[in-house]
């Protein structure tokens, strides 16, 4: 990797750090399809689980003592059984083939959390919590992005936003911590990346600082409007290539 795609890409991992702070998830889905432009698929999403864990930990520094412990027994441990099938799934996928689910799910995700503004209601129960534990945990392990199905659940339950952010990154820790260690054992980071993965460490703080200093200052919600637009155009380019 050349020193200018390097700073670019970590520049980008800045970026969807800031926007998944704010907005309580959207790191990983943002920086999932953009790392698929440098890298193989499956090494994007090894890539972008470990920028994900450093991401998650930053956030719990800021908003660790808003966590709501009940929510995570619901929808955290079930999360984690499901991420550890969804990652050991993905070895057994094309590159192709996660491309197209990853282009597929950007789309769904896009359309489904705009119509969720105004008509979309999610019941607040537990077995709301379980579902989408189940949901958001296989697909983060397959395809490195879980965090949509997560945020429509737990805004559901009507958290503050420090509650929200607070309580989605320790799920999305322990998912990470779960999934990691199977794509490492797959083999899916080569070691010349090692540099990248030191330069996610300051990165990952950097964001979650910017982030945290933002979040009471500007709205999310024209934020996830740019996001959207964003991830449905990556959804159809990665449709596009897995298709092909």
């Amino acid at each position: 990797m050349d020193p200018a795609s390097f700073a670019f890409f970590l520049l980008c991992a800045f970026v969807a750090e800031v926007i998944g702070t704010m907005a309580g998830f959207g790191a990983a889905t943002i920086l999932t399809p953009i790392a698929s432009f440098f890298f193989d698929i499956k090494t994007a999403v090894a890539l972008v689980a470990c920028f994900h864990l450093l991401g998650n930990a930053s956030r719990l520094y800021f908003f660790g003592r808003h966590v709501r412990w009940p929510v995570i027994r619901r929808f955290g441990l079930i999360g984690v059984l499901a991420a550890f099938a969804g990652a050991q799934a993905s070895a057994w996928l094309s590159a192709s083939m996660m491309r197209l689910c990853l282009g597929v799910f950007l789309i769904a995700y896009a359309i489904l959390e705009a119509a969720r503004i105004t008509e979309l209601r999610v019941p607040a129960t537990t077995r709301t919590l379980l579902i989408g534990g189940i949901l958001s945990g296989f697909i983060a392990g397959l395809i490195g992005t879980g965090g949509a199905i997560r945020s429509v659940c737990l805004l559901g339950f009507g958290l503050v936003k420090e509650a929200y952010i607070g309580t989605s990154a320790l799920i999305a820790l322990v998912v990470d911590a779960t999934r990691l260690p199977v794509y490492l054992t797959q083999q899916f980071i080569p070691v010349a990346l090692m540099p990248v993965l030191a330069g996610f460490v300051p990165v990952a703080f950097a964001g979650a600082w910017v982030g945290q200093r933002l979040v009471r200052r500007v709205s999310a919600a024209r934020f996830k409007q740019v996001v959207l637009v964003m991830l449905f155009l990556m959804g159809c380019k990665l449709v596009l290539d897995g298709w092909r």
